[in-house]
């Protein structure tokens, strides 16, 4: 739908994307001419347990994660990943506990943040 638009907005003015904003869209509304975007997936997901990696979507309320050790995220760098553990983080949203939904959360936007640069930079360098 934005690249339907893009034309018939003023090039001066920025356009904005509500509501679209899944990594896979990303790559998406940046050629279909999007300047910026929102969307609620980074902490709605979270406070249901699931967390975006580099290596797709964890839901952490699944049984496995309970003795899984490793980071979220091993690519990541962000203060969840370097602290805390699936399990660890598991064990507190399959308790309902406040702080998983908030490690998650932290997680989720620090990875979408990390992702939006690296599209800043793809297009800075003309890729896309």
């Amino acid at each position: 739908m934005v690249g339907e638009v893009s034309d018939a907005l003023p090039e001066n003015k920025p356009r904005h994307v509500l509501g679209i904003g899944h990594p896979e869209d990303f790559p998406i509304i940046a050629q279909s001419g999007g300047d910026t975007f929102d969307c609620i997936a980074p902490t709605h997901y979270a406070r249901r347990g699931v967390v975006f990696t580099s290596k797709g979507r964890f839901d952490l309320r699944k049984p496995r994660f309970m003795t899984d050790f490793k980071p979220l995220d091993p690519a990541c760098k962000c203060e969840v990943c370097k602290n805390y553990t699936r399990a660890y983080i598991s064990h507190l949203i399959r308790g309902k506990e406040l702080s998983g939904m908030k490690l998650a959360t932290m997680h989720n936007l620090y990875f979408f943040n990390s992702l939006a640069a690296l599209m800043r930079k793809r297009i800075k360098n003309g890729d896309i």
